[in-house]
């Protein structure tokens, strides 16, 4: 019986649920500590000419160049989304971070850190050595999507601003999650909370990499995209509605032949054939983020939200380089 309708019938489970013993406890231990090394965070080689614009003014150039790196906004921004502080708290910590490292980086104002964080170019970045090479050299990868809702701060607030009116209920966000079965991220977003699954396939599945098969829940089936994604050579394991049909068309092939698949065998079937139960490894990775870095966006505007959305990413790939916990099933 499934989880959910076991829950619902309080019917007990016919097997015991098995457990996992982590094996390689130490390596993992020191991966954990590593997170809390500063350093690790920070680029190699001359960070003040890496950060800072020595010459602004330019002989002949109207106007004055941007003071502040890119690069440099993006590490402030990983401290800020890493602690959880407020601006100005961590605009004081830069300033004590360069200090004890005796380096002479000046540090921008919370109010220019806030509106160059609409703008700022960040992409999400793959820290893992293998998985870099693995992209050089084109091999295919499997994709593994899924979303959750993430809250704001003093969001009633920007929907009293926004609308001229309270909210009927808390205004919220939803983060949008594309993962390979290492668990990095390789692409996410953060959109309005009308935006469906479905709509923001498409955006999750648009990286810079040969994708060969794509696994997410029933909410992203839809028999146009199936069938484009099909046709292209990309596996679409997204199981139709347990309503589906079958059509008999030229433009229905994928679709009629999952539904046959899973009227004849089962739907268990289909998931052990096509390897559905991966899936639960994006749960555990939006679970993961919430727990360790925070179920609750600290920006408001939806374009520093968006760009919030990498830093936590970009942050989850470089704990992933660290080190991962390795488990095997208890016999």
């Amino acid at each position: 019986m499934p989880y959910k309708a076991r829950l619902k019938t309080g019917e007990p489970r016919k097997r015991a649920k098995p457990g996992y013993a982590v094996t390689n406890a130490h390596e993992y231990n020191e991966s954990l500590k590593r997170r809390g090394q500063l350093s690790l965070y920070c680029p190699d080689g001359d960070l003040k000419a890496l950060f800072i614009n020595d010459t602004p003014y330019q002989k002949g150039v109207s106007g004055q160049s941007r003071t502040y790196s890119d690069a440099y906004l993006e590490l402030i921004f990983i401290f800020y989304r890493l602690f959880g502080w407020g601006m100005r708290q961590i605009t004081g910590h830069m300033h004590e971070f360069w200090a004890l490292r005796g380096l002479d980086i000046g540090v921008p104002s919370f109010g220019l850190l806030s509106e160059r964080f609409r703008t700022l170019e960040v992409q999400v970045k793959q820290r893992c050595a293998r998985v870099a090479e693995r992209l050089r050299n084109g091999e295919a990868i499997s994709l593994i999507v899924d979303s959750s809702g993430m809250s704001f701060g003093r969001a009633s607030e920007w929907h009293r601003q926004k609308y001229g009116r309270d909210a009927s209920q808390t205004p919220w966000r939803k983060m949008h999650l594309s993962i390979d079965p290492e668990m990095n991220v390789h692409h996410i977003a953060i959109t309005e909370d009308n935006v469906s699954d479905e709509a923001g396939l498409n955006a999750m599945l648009a990286v810079d990499a040969n994708v060969d098969c794509v696994i997410a829940d029933g909410a992203y089936y839809s028999i146009a995209q199936t069938e484009a994604r099909s046709a292209c050579g990309v596996l679409p394991v997204i199981p139709p509605p347990a309503n589906a049909v079958v059509h008999n068309q030229p433009a229905t092939r994928w679709h009629d032949h999952l539904v046959r698949y899973i009227k004849d065998k089962g739907i268990h079937a289909f998931r052990n054939k096509y390897g559905y139960g991966q899936r639960a490894l994006v749960e555990a990775q939006i679970s993961r983020i919430k727990r360790c870095i925070g179920a609750r966006l600290l920006t408001r505007k939806t374009e520093s939200q968006q760009r919030e959305g990498v830093i936590i990413a970009n942050l989850v790939n470089l704990w992933n380089s660290f080190g991962k916990a390795v488990c095997v099933k208890n016999a």
